[in-house]
């Protein structure tokens, strides 16, 4: 009995130093300096997964390594420790050193402490770990004291410092009005008659006009890797115009979410724009910079029915003076059935029976009347009014044939 009793005094105090923490608790006297390791801000994550986690691969720098510094009476106070935490909560993660076999800093009964080494240092990291975006401060406390460092961690994107923020468009054409979409006029067709109901649809599948485009920034000459995988929000402010990762346009959107490269510049994706035209406004943004004023395209509207109506069946060649004579109504339409302003060039099948004044004319756009082509009746005959784009050989289009015959 005397033996299993003295055994088991021995056991209880062992037991009970094996849950002691080593060190103690800074005086208050103690002093500590903090030193983050990362000069200037952090970024907040762009996007989180499902599990609320940052998606990657996402901007940098998002982490920094933190060293703390504890002395009592001007010497290292080895084996003291104290406690750190982040306000707001929200704003960053603490954690230990990743290249520490026996982290100085880590989690103890719900609190982060960090105990100092023999030199009387010891190190955490603080990284960002959700959208929050904002100022921070590290507290580091002990005894009765408290010492802040503040922290700030910007939105994901490109900081203010950036420069020479743009997006570029290839394949713009260059008018006195602005960088312009032509019309290609594949889908034109010819009538001499009545408008169809319906001219299809203003997003032709496979035939959409598309222009490649890309942004770039020039990073702050003292943070150059600031740009690398930093997003960029392009919008599209006009119905008419979308966005799209294809040239095909088959998978259209308002909104698109691009990453910069090492070099600053995003990878490509394509602008896109339906039949029916207009000013296409873009919006550009990333973190702090805003394209102001954003990128603008003009898109001219994609004609879809070209109408060339004779006004008379039969006309006399009248009495030799030359007189000119209402002849010829033009019309160009586009997928909506509206009249639209059309360059387009003119000929007749025979000069030497009729002729005009003009070779090329631009068709009148709603609400001014329709375009109205005189002529002047001159030899017996039939001859038809041939319409083309202009400086283009299709399609052609041509009226019903118009009699002449001579005057009594």
């Amino acid at each position: 009995m005397l033996r299993a009793a003295f055994g088991a005094s021995f056991l209880v105090p062992l037991a009970f130093s094996a849950c002691i923490e080593p060190g103690y608790p800074l005086a208050p006297n103690g002093q500590v300096d903090i030193r983050v390791h990362v000069a200037g801000s952090l970024f907040a994550a762009d996007t989180l997964d499902e599990a609320g986690k940052p998606v990657l691969p996402r901007q940098q720098p998002s982490e920094t390594g933190v060293t703390l510094f504890l002395a009592e009476g001007g010497a290292p106070a080895y084996g003291g420790f104290v406690t750190v935490r982040v306000d707001p909560p929200e704003a960053l993660v603490l954690g230990p050193y990743p290249d520490e076999t026996d982290p100085s800093c880590h989690e103890v009964e719900g609190a982060f402490r960090c105990t100092a080494s023999s030199e009387g240092y010891a190190r955490f990291m603080v990284s960002s770990q959700s959208d929050w975006s904002g100022s921070a401060s590290i507290l580091v406390s002990w005894a009765e004291q408290t010492k802040e460092e503040p922290i700030t961690i910007l939105p994901a994107g490109l900081p203010d410092s950036a420069t020479n923020f743009t997006m570029l468009v290839a394949g713009l054409d260059e008018s006195l009005d602005g960088a312009r979409v032509l019309p290609t006029f594949l889908a034109l067709k010819c009538t001499v008659g009545p408008l169809p109901d319906d001219l299809g649809s203003k997003w032709r599948p496979g035939a959409i006009r598309s222009r490649e485009a890309f942004v770039r920034a020039t990073p702050p000459s003292n943070a150059p890797g600031v740009v690398e995988n930093a997003p960029v929000i392009v919008e599209s402010l006009f119905s008419e115009a979308a966005l799209s990762t294809s040239s095909d346009c088959a998978d259209r959107k308002t909104r698109l979410r691009v990453l910069l490269g090492s070099t600053g510049e995003s990878e490509r994706f394509f602008l896109c724009f339906s039949d029916i035209g207009g000013e296409a406004d873009f919006a550009v943004t990333s973190g702090q910079k805003q394209i102001d004023p954003g990128p603008k395209v003009l898109v001219d509207p994609e004609p879809r029915l070209l109408r060339v109506r004779a006004l008379q069946s039969v006309v006399g060649t009248g009495t030799g003076t030359g007189e000119e004579v209402d002849l010829f109504e033009v019309s160009a339409f586009d997928v909506n059935r509206v009249r639209l302003a059309m360059p387009v060039d003119l000929r007749v099948d025979d000069d030497q029976l009729l002729t005009i004044d003009q070779a090329s004319v631009t068709l009148d756009k709603e609400p001014t009347p329709a375009t109205v082509i005189p002529a002047t009746p001159k030899s017996p005959g039939q001859v038809r009014l041939h319409v083309t784009p202009r400086l283009l050989s299709s399609p052609d289009c041509a009226s019903d044939p118009i009699s002449i015959v001579e005057a009594p």
